[in-house]
């Protein structure tokens, strides 16, 4: 079957109450989120290498920038969404207001990197903004989904409103990240540089790597 994680935490809605869906939810952003924090640095490592090659050290500074915001907003969310856990009834709304910040936070960091980059390369340019596309996309669907989680919406609406804008799960967004990644151009130095910017999950809990540290 074809359905995410996601999907199915957020179809329960139907049968349970609030607070479970709320927490059935919240458990899948977390490893989403583990999984966007090193996607997002990994667009730096990969500009990085192709610098002077078709990218400008302008560039490198605009991205580095961006990750920089975009990994500290994610860093945030990660311990909001602890908190989220750990919280009692009473204090999970403010927290989730919080949690919808910084993701609101992070799109907008990484949202304004394409218009803000002047890559030469067309192979390059290509590669980069399917990367950047597949990231704002991920988090764009967290943020449409936040909202829907502290709404307390009727079962039946909140279902419809999840279908139309569902965040891949953790293991679906790691593939179409690696798959998007190292997908062959034709341009030798851009897919060796690609070549290595897989990211990776192991186990029950997120624990994800950058090039060289896990193959």
């Amino acid at each position: 079957m074809k359905f995410s994680k996601a999907m199915l935490a957020l179809t329960l809605c139907a049968t349970m109450t609030f607070t479970a869906c709320s927490m059935a939810w919240i458990g899948e952003a977390e490893q989403i989120v583990a999984a966007l924090i090193p996607a997002v640095a990994n667009l730096v490592a990969l500009v990085a290498a192709l610098e002077g090659k078709g990218v400008s050290a302008n560039d490198l500074e605009t991205i580095q920038n961006a990750e920089a915001q975009a990994g500290a907003d994610l860093q945030l969310l990660q311990s909001l969404i602890t908190a989220y856990q750990r919280a009692d009834a009473a204090a999970q709304p403010g927290i989730l207001n919080q949690i919808q910040a910084a993701v609101d936070a992070a799109q907008s960091s990484v949202g304004g990197l394409l218009p803000a980059l002047h890559i030469e390369d067309p192979a390059t340019q290509a590669k980069v903004t399917a990367v950047i596309g597949i990231v704002l996309s991920e988090i764009q669907s967290l943020a449409a989904i936040v909202p829907l989680v502290g709404a307390k919406a009727a079962p039946g609406k909140m279902a419809k409103q999840v279908k139309r804008q569902l965040p891949l799960s953790a293991n679906e967004f790691v593939s179409s990240y690696n798959a998007t990644m190292t997908a062959k151009t034709g341009h030798t130095g851009l897919d060796h540089a690609t070549a290595g910017l897989r990211i990776h999950l192991h186990g029950e809990f997120a624990r994800w790597a950058s090039a060289g540290v896990l193959k």
